[in-house]
């Protein structure tokens, strides 16, 4: 008798067989109508298109929208909206022969010249032109701002040409260096990198130097790009970056630009540049599939059905992006690989549906076509189902996440699958349906209109070579029991690496790493990195509306300041210079700072010593003006790890909010990296989470598509493992665990579930006797299937190893592991499992339930894919 599981799979089978059943008639009836009304809902879901947003802005992709950085971030935007954006150099001279490198006085002599041209730059924008006075940021005492060497001595270029290098080094080896332009101490270590020293720790020269210029920034957001655009900043940084580019400046070995404008540029450039790879992926699946679907003759090739198939892919992937962007949904940098994941995914259901249409018993050849159409989606619609059901319940489950991007991202997806799915039993089964009455016509398989002569007969081809290697090769390998107990062996290997490598495997993620190899930006990081990757992180402590001139207020928030000071994670190299500590030592005691007296006493501080803090205070706009927001700057220790980064944040978050101020006002903390560093923070809870939930889903649907529990909890050991085992290569591959990784690790637990589940479910219905014999017939039956469908995936995905897009070359390396592994699991470890401890089979409940045996055999021994394969 059939266990409760075994009818409710059977049930389930049979109102799908039945459903599809009925639509494949239907279609077969009338096959251009299904064409036409299924190109007409695809054109009317594309009106969605109209509403095509792209999202390229970090804390709209890759931050929580509901996160406290954000928050601090608004408060800092709407309480000091002065907007700066930083405009770099790096340059590069080694000392050679006894010089001093970049402090030779020639360089910095040429450095001045190169500093002269950028001071020089003009902007024209509709007509406005602009000169460094009004672009450039400027201190209350009206100088623009500059981190440069040449600021020790004031940009004065008579001064700086008329140095010796020994000159140079005096000023350096003085023991306090001062910045005469900008005032406070000279940061050495962020505009000098590669110092040489003598054994007493004297400066003997350098081997870069680093500029930064800060220019004013006025952004707006455009709607339809996703962008926040500048357009007289993006006129000065490209112009900015052609005088730095020159080849003028000989002194240097190199020397290397960032702007946020070129960045931004380069980014966008390495996903519009890999669209050639869109194309070769097409391409190269257009032939695989031509070689593939049908044998080389003049009557049963497939060229047009292949083509049409190809199509319905980019149908699926024009009705998913006309619906997400008719509700808002935005497009991002990971959403370019999304046509070539359709495009696998679809190839796979083509190949199920074409195959199983050839290997129908002899007896359906006789059939009218709308009823054999009805027998091939009655045994493939509901294969294809199950998967298509597996990969859209992966998908669904990461839109829960509280990444935007990943979120995104996988509702496009999720409807992408759907609609793949969709058009493949609607839109291609039609085409196949034409391609059947071409074929009882005799007409030509490439020109359509050509009738073949009666005499002419296609060729007798002989089977498969896949299918005999599978069934006389592989599966008597895996027989042998010295096989086993490597198999198992090598598999326990795999998994214990793999399951150390996950646990060491590094949480980070740049937003930077989208730029690709070879470009400028680049260079910049890597010069940036080795030379002055030491530097201090700044962060800035906010405040809001208090009553500053309340004693214990100041009083309070003095100890806000000594808190911070005190905080392990902030430096002590870099002083921490704050307005009301400031004021408290000018006042020396003569006048109290709190009381009426305060205001007075403020802006007579400001007007002098103070001047330097007049952008940390903002006052409010009335007669008698008061203090609505104040702030002060520090700055963190060198952090060499993510982890250390978030550590650092979340200490000193809790440093500032030790102190709650009347109101129950507590001050916050902002700064730019923080919203890469606040991704970093969730993302291994978030794909934990989304990992389980995953998991979950997958192993229900594994439970009632093989209505056996024993036999589902090895195929969810094979998920896990390949799970496992891809975030292993992961390590080896120096990836590590971010928003990009997190969406192919999803994808894995959908697509991981088909290399076994039809492994085991073939076994669990197989009528011979012994568990060996069960498990050589689902080699021999399904084997090659599994292998199909993992390859033409990985086929689809082939081009992006050649792509400079991180997103591309990651989706690529993951994909390879998860189909290697996948294909290890499925094909060699899971049946040496069932062979050894495998379950009963379901026996005459399941022969009664899934139809004849023999009509079942005879369909599978003529095709290879009965069963849906995703890789």
């Amino acid at each position: 008798m059939a266990n409760p599981l075994q009818r409710i799979s059977s049930a389930i089978s049979a109102l799908l067989e039945m459903a599809f059943y009925k639509l494949a008639v239907a279609i077969g009836k009338r096959p251009w109508m299904a064409l036409i009304g299924c190109v007409a809902f695809a054109a009317v879901c594309m009106l969605g298109l109209i509403w095509f947003k792209t999202e390229s802005r970090p804390r709209k992709l890759w931050v929580p929208q509901d996160s406290q950085v954000l928050k601090d971030r608004a408060f800092a935007d709407e309480n000091f909206p002065v907007k700066v954006a930083p405009a770099s150099l790096i340059g590069r001279r080694m000392p050679e022969n006894g010089d001093s490198g970049v402090l030779e006085a020639d360089v910095l002599c040429q450095l001045h010249a190169l500093h002269e041209q950028v001071l020089a730059i003009n902007t024209s924008v509709d007509d406005a032109i602009s000169s460094w006075d009004s672009i450039s940021h400027r201190s209350a005492g009206g100088r623009y701002i500059a981190t440069h060497i040449l600021a020790l001595w004031q940009f004065d270029g008579f001064a700086i040409c008329n140095l010796n290098t020994s000159d140079v080094l005096s000023m350096l080896n003085s023991p306090v260096i001062t910045d005469p332009w900008n005032g406070g101490v000279f940061p050495l270590g962020d505009i000098v990198g590669g110092i040489h020293r003598t054994a007493d720790g004297n400066i003997t020269g350098a081997e870069a130097l680093k500029g930064t210029y800060l220019v004013r920034s006025v952004k707006e957001f455009n709607s339809k790009t996703g962008d926040e655009m500048d357009l007289r900043l993006n006129d000065w940084s490209s112009q900015f970056e052609e005088v730095v580019q020159s080849e003028k400046w000989t002194e240097f070995n190199t020397i290397t630009v960032f702007t946020e404008y070129g960045f931004e540029a380069e980014i966008q450039s390495a996903i519009d540049g890999d669209t050639v790879l869109l194309l070769i992926g097409y391409g190269l699946i257009f032939v695989y599939v031509i070689l593939n679907l049908g044998p080389y003759n003049r009557l049963e090739h497939k060229v047009w059905l292949s083509i049409l198939g190809i199509v319905s892919t980019v149908l699926a992937m024009g009705v998913s992006f006309g619906i997400c962007s008719a509700f808002g949904l935005e497009y991002g940098p990971l959403h370019s690989v999304l046509p070539f994941l359709l495009l696998g995914i679809g190839v796979d259901d083509m190949f199920v549906l074409v195959h199983t249409w050839q290997g129908l018993p002899d007896a359906d050849g006789r059939l009218p076509i709308p009823q054999r159409l009805g027998n091939c989606l009655k045994v493939a619609g509901v294969a294809v189902a199950v998967t298509s059901v597996t990969d859209f319940a992966a998908f669904m489950v990461g839109t829960v996440t509280i990444l935007p991007a990943l979120k995104s991202f996988c509702v496009f997806a999720s409807i992408g699958v759907f609609f793949d799915f969709v058009f493949q039993v609607t839109f291609f089964a039609a085409c196949m349906a034409l391609d059947a009455q071409r074929m009882e016509k005799r007409r030509d398989a490439c020109l359509f209109c050509l009738p073949l002569s009666e005499s002419w007969q296609p060729p007798k081809l002989k089977g498969r070579w896949l299918s005999r290697y599978f069934k006389n090769v592989h599966a008597k390998a895996l027989e042998k029991t010295q096989v086993k107990v490597l198999v198992v062996f090598l598999t326990l290997v795999m998994t214990g690496v793999a399951l150390w490598a996950t646990r060491v495997i590094d949480t980070s993620f740049q937003y930077r790493w989208f730029l690709p190899q070879g470009s400028y930006v680049r260079d910049y990081n890597s010069l940036s990195d080795k030379y002055f990757s030491q530097s201090a992180v700044p962060f800035t402590v906010y405040l809001g509306e208090v009553d500053y001139s309340n004693a214990n207020v100041q009083q309070q928030l003095l100890q806000a300041v000594s808190s911070v000071r005190a905080n392990p994670y902030v430096s002590k190299d870099v002083p921490i210079d704050t307005w009301i500590e400031g004021l408290v030592s000018w006042s020396n005691g003569t006048s109290s700072t709190s009381g009426d007296d305060f205001y007075e006493l403020l802006n007579a501080y400001l007007e002098g010593e103070g001047a330097r803090f007049s952008l940390s205070l903002r006052f409010s706009n009335t007669t008698n003006a008061t203090l609505l927001a104040s702030s002060f700057t520090a700055y963190f220790v060198s952090l060499s790890h993510s982890r250390h980064e978030v550590l650092a944040m979340d200490s000193v978050r809790a440093s500032v909010e030790s102190q709650t101020f009347p109101g129950g006002l507590k001050a916050s903390v902002y700064t730019r990296p923080f919203l890469g560093w606040i991704t970093n923070k969730v993302i291994n809870n978030e794909l934990f989470r989304n990992l389980v939930l995953a998991l979950s889903a997958v192993f229900v649907l594994a439970v009632v598509l093989i209505a056996n529990i024993e036999a589902a909890l090895y195929v969810l050991l094979c998920i896990v493992m390949t799970v496992a085992g891809t975030l292993g290569l992961m390590y080896f591959w120096s990836l590590t665990i971010n928003t990009v990784t997190a969406v192919v690790i999803l994808l894995a637990c959908g697509l991981a579930v088909d290399y076994s589940a039809h492994m085991a479910h073939y076994y669990m219905i197989s009528q011979l006797s012994t568990r060996q014999e069960r498990v050589n017939d689902a080699i021999a039956n399904v084997g090659p299937a599994v292998f199909n469908g993992g390859f033409s995936t990985f086929l689809a995905f082939l081009p992006l190893a050649f792509s400079s897009s991180y997103v591309f070359t990651v989706f690529f390396k993951v994909f390879l592991s998860v189909v290697t592994l996948g294909l290890w699991h499925g094909l060699v470890f899971l049946p040496v499992v069932l062979s050894i401890a495998g379950p009963d089979a379901h026996g005459k409940a399941s022969e009664s339930a899934t139809g004849d045996r023999a009509t079942v055999k005879q369909s599978v021994e003529y095709s290879t894919n009965v069963v849906a394969v995703r890789p």
